[in-house]
C-alpha cells in the first residue's frame, strides 16, 4: 500500500532511487527515511540492506525528530 501510494505521488522507492542513481554512476546517494513507528526500525534496517545489496556503502545515518515525524537522513557511497 505505502509503495503504491509513493509511486502515485512519483516518489520511487528506496531500493529503486538507489538503483537508478548506481545506473547513472552517482558516487553519493542521499535519501531520506521515515521509518514506521510499529516496526522498530526493521523496516529501515531492511531498506538499508536492500541499498547496500546494489553495491552502496552506509556512510552516513542521523536521526532528526520524534514520533511520526521522526527520519533518518541517510548517506551512501560507491564501494
Amino acid at each position: 500500500m505505502l509503495k503504491k501510494l509513493l509511486k502515485s505521488l512519483a516518489v520511487p522507492p528506496i531500493e529503486t532511487a538507489a538503483r537508478d542513481a548506481w545506473k547513472a554512476g552517482d558516487t553519493i546517494f542521499v535519501r531520506t527515511f521515515h521509518p514506521r513507528p510499529g516496526k522498530n526500525d526493521t523496516d529501515l534496517a531492511e531498506a538499508v540492506q536492500a541499498v547496500t545489496e546494489i553495491g552502496w556503502t552506509l556512510a552516513s545515518s542521523q536521526f532528526e525528530g520524534s514520533g511520526l515525524q521522526r527520519h533518518a537522513n541517510l548517506v551512501f557511497t560507491r564501494s
